[in-house]
């Protein structure tokens, strides 16, 4: 496959997932932070996903509801959902023979509802959470059609390699993001509160509950969210997922060189055969640095495998 249309069918499946991880970062911080007033906690997302050092540098945003309206609709921000949703539909108007029709409309149709000229205005007469909501709902359609439509082949590896490497990218940013301030053994009923809408978000609260059948507790969320293997948005699901992908490519597209396949299946078995007391042993903050260091060398190694014409 021609390296620019791999390079797209990559950066498009990245950028939707990108844009779920933002969705659900935004529900989580709002949720925590409606009852508090207190609207620090945008300052390190901002500063972490728009490259935007506080909120005294967004004076005319002074509220939730502003701070949301501009992560969801600036566009001179590079970072915002609508330049994401932008980016991701400009990949796959490349590469629409290499794609199905339903993945191609499934992408058109969130740009255009993302960028409609009343969407702002719909925004601040709705309630946010349900808006927001709405828009993942635009998100797991093009999962759904990408899984039901999409042929197995080239296009479909390279589309789910660009997927679950961001995947894995986010969960060590959920991670690393919050467990920064928090200690372990004395946090705040909204603390508790913030973790259980971090889990809804992401998909994860009815399986935490099944499978831990206790109150939150900081380990076992590190657990489910690094380590379970039954979770698809835990960093170890993700791996292996993305091990099985480049396992594929490498078939498809008759790679004799394995140097990236090594790495990733190296990263997968280190994580696969850690524990929650191995992570406690070196603190998590050095495993989720290790995870995103050998994450940065992956990606060189995409790069120099797939899409290294283009360069």
């Amino acid at each position: 496959m021609l390296s620019r249309v791999a390079n797209n069918l990559f950066w498009m499946d990245r950028y939707m997932e990108r844009s779920y991880g933002l969705l659900n970062l935004i529900i989580t911080n709002y949720n925590s932070t409606l009852d508090s007033g207190d609207y620090s906690s945008w300052n390190g997302i901002l500063k972490t996903y728009m490259n935007i050092d506080s909120l005294e540098d967004l004076y005319e945003y002074d509220d939730a509801i502003s701070i949301i309206d501009f992560m969801l609709f600036d566009k001179l921000n590079p970072n915002t959902l609508i330049n994401i949703i932008k980016k991701s539909r400009e990949n796959a108007r490349g590469v629409q023979e290499h794609i199905s029709k339903e993945v191609w409309l499934s992408s058109n149709k969130f740009y255009l509802n993302i960028s409609d000229r009343l969407i702002r205005k719909k925004f601040r007469r709705s309630d946010p959470i349900v808006f927001l909501e709405d828009l993942l709902n635009f998100n797991l359609m093009y999962y759904s059609n990408a899984d039901l439509t999409q042929e197995r082949g080239n296009a479909f590896g390279f589309m789910n390699l660009g997927k679950y490497y961001e995947r894995t990218l986010q969960s060590v940013d959920f991670l690393s993001y919050r467990f920064n301030d928090l200690t372990k053994n004395d946090y705040t009923l909204q603390e508790r509160v913030f973790w259980k809408n971090l889990l809804q978000s992401i998909g994860g609260y009815q399986i935490y509950l099944k499978t831990y059948k206790s109150i939150f507790n900081v380990n076992n969320i590190v657990e489910l969210i690094s380590l379970n293997e039954f979770f698809p948005r835990s960093i170890k699901y993700s791996l292996r997922k993305l091990s099985v992908h480049v396992s594929l490519l490498n078939k498809y597209n008759n790679k004799i060189d394995n140097e990236l396949l090594f790495h990733v299946k190296k990263l997968d078995n280190y994580v696969g055969y850690s524990s929650i007391e191995s992570i406690n042993e070196i603190e998590l903050g050095t495993f989720l640095e290790k995870i995103k260091s050998d994450l940065n060398h992956i990606y060189s190694l995409i790069t120099k495998t797939y899409f290294s014409q283009l360069y």
